[in-house]
């Protein structure tokens, strides 16, 4: 899609209402611009339903595209089970607020909120949108078409660049022993021992390849973040889901901006302007008011 206007990122803003309107007003935004949230504008803080509506009413005035964030799937995911076992939904992590803002969202939220994508590409500012961000083995981004065209399954492969945020340094192999004892055994430990199980033992052998997923709170000091080692294959990469709270201004990797400064931590709610023939511009407005206080909240 060729952009005739701005495009402005809008990082994470996570139910901040009154931040998001505040940094739409400091962008002066145009019925010719594009904004792009760059997801999560569900939960943590204090109006996510506003949120979602008001981006609505943004919507009527210009174009308005909502990249998918973690939150986003969760919310889907949650509205599913709550419609069809709502016993069933209450097993979900904060299950009560995920409840009362579904609750809350009217028919027209719900479809403005499923019409999220899970990539936005500006090729004339040779940009790519993503929540969180690109893992080093992708080697193609699906278009809007191929996307469409996919399976619930095949979509699902993708899920990670909701989340991705460390990943492994350095490959790791790892074996597996399984043993069936060819007899009936009462204490395997002693037949163990005693050497009987070993023509029937089975080892399996699995390698964790360098760059692969590493789950939040598994990173180790050898672990990069996604961003410090992503080549550029697709564009310089738009993200948020990782904050930076003690940034000023946008977290800037050599192929990657990070776009969260933790609003809803009381940070700061930030946005990137791209225009034709021009340097990113950033702009910010400060939080009102801290309402969470770690990742692990998610």
């Amino acid at each position: 899609m060729q952009m005739t206007g701005r495009v402005v990122i809008v990082g994470d803003v996570h139910g901040m209402l009154a931040e998001v309107r505040a940094l739409v007003e400091a962008v002066g935004l145009t019925k010719t611009d594009t904004l792009v949230f760059a997801g999560d504008l569900l939960d943590k803080g204090p109006d996510s339903p506003g949120v979602v509506r008001f981006s609505r009413e943004l919507a009527a005035r210009t174009h308005v595209i909502l990249t998918k964030g973690n939150h986003e799937e969760k919310h889907e995911r949650f509205r599913r089970a709550f419609a069809t076992n709502p016993e069933g939904a209450s097993k979900f992590k904060n299950s009560e607020e995920l409840r009362q803002i579904t609750e809350a969202l009217s028919p027209e939220d719900v479809a403005f909120l499923n019409t999220a994508v899970m990539f936005f590409s500006a090729p004339e500012h040779n940009a790519l949108v993503v929540h969180a961000g690109i893992l080093p083995d992708m080697r193609t981004i699906p278009s809007p078409a191929e996307w469409t065209a996919m399976s619930r399954g095949e979509q699902e492969k993708f899920n990670r660049v909701l989340r991705v945020r460390h990943v492994t340094g350095r490959a790791t192999t790892k074996l597996t022993v399984e043993i069936n004892f060819p007899f009936e055994v009462t204490h395997p430990e002693e037949a163990m021992a005693d050497g009987r199980w070993t023509d029937f033992a089975v080892t399996k052998t699995s390698v964790r390849p360098k760059g692969s997923f590493v789950t939040l709170g598994e990173e180790q000091p050898e672990d990069p973040f996604w961003a410090e080692v992503y080549d550029g294959r697709f564009g310089h990469v738009f993200f948020g889901h990782n904050p930076f709270p003690g940034e000023v201004e946008p977290k800037q990797f050599p192929f990657a901006t990070g776009l969260d400064l933790g609003c809803v931590f009381g940070g700061r709610l930030a946005a990137a302007v791209l225009e034709q023939d021009r340097p990113v511009r950033f702009v910010s407005v400060p939080a009102t008011q801290k309402f969470a206080s770690g990742l692990w909240e998610e």
